[in-house]
């Protein structure tokens, strides 16, 4: 899937890869100086103050800075990145199949379709849902409990311990993937004898929880409860659900071949209701989700009445996350189940069907790579990312800087210019933050001690400026050795302070709550 990447070493230079590149650099930086800041930004997203990793995958944000280090460039770091994720998302979903007792060969081929299309896929595009996605069928592997085993259908530690960890890389796919066992819950609580052990069960799953992902939802409470914070970019939900498209597999995207994989697995759950629970459960209800992050969905009247959900939501095909492996654990129970009536054309009926399944996945992914890979190596091609980041037309310098190096010279070549996360007392923009933060830094001197943030700059005279950082209300900013307390701020909470006429040092810093 990246060998033409490997081989022209080569970095696709998405607008989420700059975005998480960013958030890992600053992660390295605080681990090589010493100098730790959980919660305000002082090395990326131009020295803004910006909060981020404290509310987006932390534990994830310290893991990558650390590998950031080890690897020495950006090129490594990715390909590492989608080496991992695509590790962890196959091997995931082979033990779903083996757990289930699906044929090994099968349980193989599967996993392979599984990190072809949809949103493990969009790792090649640094995705970060890819993340969650890939963790997904570790999760998925608690139905198989809450279906079979009637006694016990809820392990509260391994349930515990494999939701934490989703929350702790990305908190969306927790919520989806939580949605997801609702149904699987529901069943298991009406048909088990031990109901009072299941619900004690269920409350210490979700207390270790609770305990284990503290800092993610402690963050967001510190963040939300006195701040206005600004949502990401709107996105109209019609287009970014789960459909056909000839020539793409990527996010919601599906090929031919994973069309009639699905009418397959509907004909034959339909004709062998009885002949496993289980599979007839995985099937309907991943059905049911993928209908529902479908363009069957009616989404163009669901935005018109709850427009929030442009920007909360963004993509239904999310909502799929926890579906595909349980689809594709489906797949494999029925083809199994086929398997084992020792008939030699069906068997090879199977197994090509999958191989083809697997290469037409593989070839549109191939294709899609060398052909990013190649509008990268292209130096009159300028813009091989989205609408919202800035990006420099050198780009051999641009080559240099992602092959060679792992510091902050890349955002000066290119930058991220969405505003997630900040704070706002209007509101947000991408085009205000461009101009007032990013495009301002280059005037000021930067640098950080423990966790407070020093900007320094020389005026010609005594006069009011506008400082290129913004305040949360747990921020506290010092001027010349003084404390601001009554401090006036523009739409994104950017500072304005009287400068002296000479040199000034302003400091930053976010008061953590004890």
């Amino acid at each position: 899937m990246i060998r033409f990447q490997i081989l022209n070493h080569a970095v696709l230079l998405t607008s989420d890869a700059l975005l998480h590149f960013q958030r890992f650099y600053d992660t390295s930086m605080q681990i090589k100086t010493g100098n730790f800041s959980y919660f305000q930004t002082n090395l990326a997203f131009g020295h803004s103050g910006r909060i981020f990793n404290a509310v987006y995958g932390p534990f994830l944000a310290y893991i990558g800075g650390f590998l950031l280090l080890l690897v020495h460039n950006w090129f490594n770091f990715q390909i590492l990145t989608v080496f991992t994720v695509l590790l962890i998302a196959g091997i995931g979903m082979y033990r779903l199949a083996l757990k289930a007792n699906v044929d090994e060969v099968i349980a193989i081929l599967l996993a392979l379709i599984y990190l072809q299309f949809g949103i493990v896929a969009g790792i090649l595009h640094f995705n970060f849902m890819a993340w969650g996605a890939a963790l997904a069928p570790y999760a998925m592997m608690q139905v198989l409990y809450m279906i079979n085993d009637e006694r016990k259908p809820i392990l509260w530690l391994s349930l515990a311990l494999i939701m934490s960890l989703i929350a702790q890389v990305h908190l969306l796919s927790t919520v989806y993937i939580a949605c997801t066992f609702v149904p699987f819950a529901i069943y298991a609580l009406v048909k088990t004898s031990a109901k009072k052990q299941m619900i004690i069960d269920f409350f210490k799953a979700l207390g270790t929880t609770l305990v284990l992902t503290a800092n993610v939802w402690g963050g967001l409470l510190v963040l939300y409860s006195h701040n206005k914070i600004s949502l990401p970019n709107q996105y109209n939900l019609y287009y970014h659900v789960v459909k056909y498209k000839k020539f793409i597999n990527l996010h919601g995207f599906l090929l031919i071949s994973m069309v009639l994989l699905l009418v397959f697995q509907l004909i034959y759950v339909l004709t062998h209701l009885r002949e496993s629970v289980l599979n007839t459960m995985v099937t309907i209800i991943a059905l049911v989700i993928l209908l529902l992050a479908s363009s069957l969905m009616p989404w163009a009247q669901i935005q018109a009445h709850f427009p929030s959900l442009k920007s909360s939501l963004q993509f239904p095909y999310r909502l799929a996350v926890g579906a595909w492996p349980l689809i594709l654990l489906g797949v494999g129970i029925s083809m199994t189940n086929l398997m084992k009536k020792k008939d030699k054309l069906t068997d090879v009926l199977i197994i090509v069907g999958l191989v083809l399944t697997f290469s037409q996945n593989l070839s549109v992914n191939y294709a899609i790579n060398r052909q990013r890979t190649l509008e990268f190596l292209d130096p009159n091609y300028v813009v091989i990312i989205q609408k919202y980041s800035k990006i420099t037309k050198h780009r051999k310098k641009l080559q240099h800087i992602l092959r060679y190096t792992n510091n902050d010279s890349l955002f000066k070549a290119g930058n991220h210019t969405e505003p997630d996360y900040l704070p706002y007392t209007k509101h947000a923009s991408n085009v205000t933050y461009q101009k007032k933060i990013l495009d301002q830094a280059k005037h000021y001197h930067y640098h950080v001690k423990g966790n407070k943030l020093f900007l320094t700059w020389n005026s010609k005279k005594a006069k009011m400026k506008m400082l290129p950082i913004v305040m949360y209300h747990q921020s506290r900013l010092t001027l010349n050795g003084k404390l601001q307390t009554k401090l006036k701020q523009n739409t994104i909470t950017q500072p304005i302070v009287k400068a002296k006429k000479g040199r000034n040092i302003a400091s930053l810093q976010f008061i953590t709550p004890i």
